[in-house]
């Protein structure tokens, strides 16, 4: 599933929000529960936006939005190929990535030059490569498309031949003339 905004990480996630006027009627804290969000642009630390969650955010960031009323955790909220399933980043590199909130391949692939900076030397080589891991990872799903569909093609015709040879073999049994009874001449 291609993830509409590859540069950028929402998470929703319910929160208690103190309801000021309700509280002061009741002479104590009244609480209701609400969606936020959290935004963070991929590469950049220092980017995260937390606040309540808007139809807007709701919208554009509907996959994410339909894992979180799933019930997913954040972490399953997470739309795109997670960094453990590529191969080319060591385990300290994927820390680094997450520490930067860099979260997917799309994401480390869709790098901007500044986040790249932030991340210092080899940042061109593993947006290189994540790109290049997609590549292959597309190319492999539409091969992976392409056999299923044969594979489905065949078994098809083989139930198609099968359906003729029950078809001829009624055929032959309907026009084969009835057998004659004994010592009777044949109808000509």
């Amino acid at each position: 599933m291609a993830d509409e905004n590859p540069g950028i990480l929402a998470m929703f996630f319910t929160d208690a929000v103190r309801m000021n006027f309700a509280s002061e009627q009741a002479g104590r804290d009244i609480f209701e529960d609400r969606e936020h969000v959290k935004i963070v642009i991929a590469g950049d630390k220092h980017s995260e936006v937390v606040r309540e969650a808007t139809d807007v955010d709701r919208e554009r960031f509907h996959e994410v939005y339909r894992r979180f009323r799933a019930k997913a955790s954040e972490r399953e909220q997470i739309v795109g190929t997670i960094l453990d399933a590529a191969p080319f980043l060591s385990p300290s590199q994927r820390k680094e990535m997450e520490s930067l909130n860099i979260f997917t391949v799309e994401q480390l692939a869709a790098l901007s030059d500044t986040a790249k900076q932030k991340i210092g030397m080899g940042a061109n080589e593993m947006v290189a490569k994540a790109q290049a891991f997609l590549k292959v990872a597309a190319d492999t799903g539409h091969a992976t498309a392409l056999a299923a569909q044969a594979e489905r093609q065949n078994d098809e015709i083989a139930a198609l031949k099968e359906q003729i040879r029950e078809l001829a073999s009624k055929l032959e049994a309907a026009v084969k003339p009835a057998a004659s009874p004994a010592g009777a001449p044949a109808r000509r």
